[in-house]
């Protein structure tokens, strides 16, 4: 069974068309240039530079306001830079999204391929995923361990009770990082990377209540999680606010202070402090392999700006 699913596997990635590459510097911050191995030599991709990986989720695509956002953030403070939006958008589409799941790995082997095809450095990987994408980003990491991993919101459904060889898992890359805003429902609950951060105890986000629901920021999905089951609708609101988060991670001066506890209760009670060696970790693009590994705590505003350090 293993076997057959394996050669089904091979033989739908030499089917697909996608994911698409879509390369951003600052020679061209606006108009992307979709990369290949035949003509990333010409593109302007620079070898010596790091590169990071954006990667959207269910229903989304390359081009997505989120997954704009993080990009234009990292150019805008970034000199040297590869920026490499990857969109797999036909893999991604809804409403059935028992189907994106099984997409996932394909779009992961093939960014992981195209990493070691087109010789990039992994020692020079960042991958950031949102949702799906985070997943998609532990797959690439399979193919070749990366340098880190950010997951943003890590899908939950249907990844709830997978083995950690099958979906995003800290020995994808040598740091990964998590921002868990969905904790449970549209996001996974559970502790996947070195550091886990839970925003607001990362069930529910602060500015997400039902008033909300009409926000830019609040997206309506209509997905089917089995093909025996009717379509059932969601509210990403919640959802959304992980590459938010780490949007204005990369360009605030206030750094989403975080403190180490075992659980939320405690961080709001007070019971946890910061390590006096390290201080409080920050949330987000700035955060680094030299805090503890384990969960984080932090509270945020209920709109942009949200960090309140």
């Amino acid at each position: 069974m293993i076997t057959q699913k394996i050669f089904f596997l091979t033989i739908l990635q030499l089917a697909v068309c996608w994911p698409d590459f879509l390369f951003f510097s600052q020679n061209n911050p606006s108009i992307p240039i979709k990369l290949t191995l035949e003509n990333i030599g010409s593109s302007g991709f620079n070898y010596s530079q790091e590169t990071k990986f954006i990667i959207h989720g269910f229903t989304d695509e390359g081009l997505d306001e989120k997954i704009v956002l993080i990009k234009d953030n990292f150019l805008k403070v970034e000199k040297y830079l590869n920026v490499i939006n990857v969109d797999w958008k036909d893999g991604a589409k809804g409403p059935n999204y028992f189907t994106a799941v099984e997409n996932v790995e394909i779009a992961g082997n093939k960014v992981g391929s195209f990493i070691k095809e087109a010789k990039i450095d992994p020692s020079k990987v960042h991958c950031i995923g949102h949702s799906l994408g985070a997943h998609v980003c532990g797959f690439a990491g399979k193919e070749i361990k990366v340098k880190r991993i950010t997951g943003m919101d890590p899908a939950g459904p249907l990844f709830f009770n997978r083995q950690s060889e099958r979906r995003l898992n800290k020995n994808d890359a040598d740091f990964v990082d998590i921002i868990h805003t969905d904790a449970g429902t549209l996001g996974i609950g559970k502790e996947v990377g070195h550091l886990d951060f839970f925003p607001n105890g990362g069930l529910f986000q602060a500015g997400c209540g039902l008033i909300h629901m009409l926000r830019k920021e609040a997206k309506i999905l209509v997905l089917r999680l089995d093909p025996k089951f009717p379509e059932i609708i969601q509210i990403a609101c919640s959802h959304n606010r992980a590459p938010a988060y780490f949007a204005e991670s990369i360009i605030s001066k206030c750094n989403f202070h975080s403190v180490p506890c075992d659980d939320y209760d405690g961080f709001a009670n007070g019971r946890c402090k910061c390590d006096p060696k390290t201080g409080c970790a920050p949330m987000g693009y700035f955060t680094e392999p030299i805090y503890s590994q384990g969960t984080y705590y932090l509270n945020t505003n209920h709109h942009s700006p949200y960090c309140k350090n």
